[in-house]
């Protein structure tokens, strides 16, 4: 809190003394740094009366934050777009829908390993949240996410036979008027991205590996 606080500060003075324009400036946070850019933008606001332009928050951290109201955490209030991509909700991210499009990534809490038959652990679901960002911004729409009723819903992969199909695409061309909860499907090998492969359930990842895991049990029998 108190880095943001002096970072507000920075960039309220900045505002006041130069030709800084706050509405041009996007702040990206992974983990902590998804709390610390929060606290940012309130500091700035308090100081300004203005808001930065846009929040991305990089699976930000859930542990001492889950509990917090808006005031203490990260917020779709924060800035004018807050976008979050989640990828370990129940380790060290957080599930809530902070922001105005929340991104659940393979349903947001375990990521497919490199080596296919081989899950993410913990840390490595939560890291593999920047490397999806530099692969979007190198393919800024190819991470096409499907729009979901619920935070459950994305969990369970149960987006894919909502009716109608609302899409929105993760990384710098986000529709910004397209706001809630969407379900990301990718690969288990950089960069990751399926484009709309991603939008049958037939390609999902764990749909397949369990689907493999059942062939391979009959043949056995």
């Amino acid at each position: 809190m108190a880095v943001g606080k002096h970072v507000g500060e920075m960039l309220a003075h900045l505002t006041a003394t130069s030709k800084f324009d706050p509405k041009k400036l996007d702040v990206v946070g992974l983990s902590l740094g998804g709390q610390t850019m929060s606290f940012i933008a309130k500091s700035f606001t308090q100081l300004t009366g203005q808001k930065i332009s846009r929040l991305t928050a990089l699976d930000p951290a859930g542990p001492c934050f889950r509990n917090r109201g808006p005031e203490g955490r990260l917020d779709e209030s924060d800035a004018d777009f807050v976008d979050v991509i989640a990828t370990n909700i129940d380790g060290y991210g957080m599930a809530a829908p902070v922001g105005h499009v929340n991104f659940y990534v393979n349903g947001g809490e375990i990521q497919p390993g490199d080596i296919y038959w081989i899950l993410c652990n913990t840390l490595c679901s939560h890291a593999r949240v920047y490397f999806l960002w530099l692969a979007a911004l190198e393919n800024p729409n190819s991470f096409i996410a499907m729009k979901c009723d619920s935070v459950q819903d994305a969990r369970d992969r149960k987006c894919y036979d909502r009716r109608p199909m609302v899409t929105n695409v993760l990384g710098l061309n986000v529709n910004r008027n397209e706001t809630g909860i969407f379900y990301l499907a990718t690969t288990n090998v950089f960069p990751y991205h399926m484009g709309t492969r991603g939008l049958k359930k037939k390609n999902d990842f764990f749909a397949k590996h369990l689907a493999d895991i059942n062939v391979n049990d009959i043949l056995k029998l």
